[in-house]
């Protein structure tokens, strides 16, 4: 499956791992190309393995993929238009939208892309979404939650939320409270996810243990730590639910393939 990752996270050699075994667990066998802003260049990974390991946009400009995907990133506290390399960014939405067969949009990227796409907008929550969070699913009939139960976990780690999505060309797939975590578009061709289904166990407890060490203001992740006590190694209580997601995706993915023949 030729697959596209646009990987804005900082911690870029451990999202590549929650991708790559998604994917591989979920019955593909993606043959990867990563990606990494030409306008903006990391602070947090090493230039020598982006060189090695990473192409630029205008390196695949005129190629087409089966499944693209876009990482989050830690820029949701700024403006859309403030982010270094957004101008950059609007342009591979664009190309995503005409050469690849599938899209998913995850976190930050899902919200960047409702933006571009659809003028919806975010806003700040009164704290931080973190933690693990049971979804239910808003659409009975979603070819993307076939065989599941009724409700599953999601990891969310995130300070903004959507401002509604009254578009007619989108649908929520599933939410939890007021919290819409899953979006498709009318074509079923785009998923655009505010949660976080690829992240290990131990994901969450990486990032509260940085913030702590940093000296943010954050609270523990919620439903997360048995007895919620961070010393207690937390379960992955979302993983099959993950993988049988992405199946699904596949799923979606070929008979797009099939509708080109």
């Amino acid at each position: 499956m030729k697959t596209a990752v646009l990987n804005l996270m900082p911690t870029k050699r451990e999202t590549e791992r929650h991708l790559q075994t998604l994917l591989e667990e979920a019955g593909a066998a993606p043959q990867i190309t990563w990606l990494t802003t030409a306008s903006y260049k990391s602070k947090n990974t090493d230039e020598e393995y982006l060189k090695a390991k990473y192409m630029t946009f205008d390196k695949i400009k005129d190629r087409r993929f089966d499944l693209f995907i876009i990482t989050g990133a830690p820029v949701e506290h700024m403006a859309f238009e403030d982010v270094a390399y957004w101008k950059e960014l609007t342009e591979i939405l664009d190309f995503t939208k005409k050469n690849s067969l599938f899209n998913i949009y995850i976190c930050w990227a899902a919200q960047a892309a409702l933006y571009h796409f659809y003028g919806i907008c975010k806003k700040p929550l009164p704290q931080k979404c973190f933690g693990i969070f049971e979804q239910q699913i808003k659409n009975k009939d979603s070819v993307f939650y076939k065989n599941f139960p009724p409700r599953f976990n999601m990891p969310h780690s995130r300070h903004t939320t959507l401002d509604g999505i009254s578009n007619r060309d989108l649908a929520a797939e599933a939410a939890f409270g007021p919290e819409i975590s899953v979006i498709s578009n009318a074509s079923k061709n785009a998923l655009f996810i505010t949660g976080h289904p690829e992240y290990d166990a131990d994901t969450l407890h990486n990032e509260y243990m940085r913030d702590m060490r940093e000296g943010k203001a954050i609270n523990m992740p919620l439903n997360y730590y048995p007895q919620d006590n961070p010393q207690n190694p937390p379960p992955n209580t979302w993983r099959a639910e993950a993988v049988l997601f992405y199946k699904n995706i596949i799923n979606r993915i070929q008979e797009l393939k099939n509708e080109t023949f």
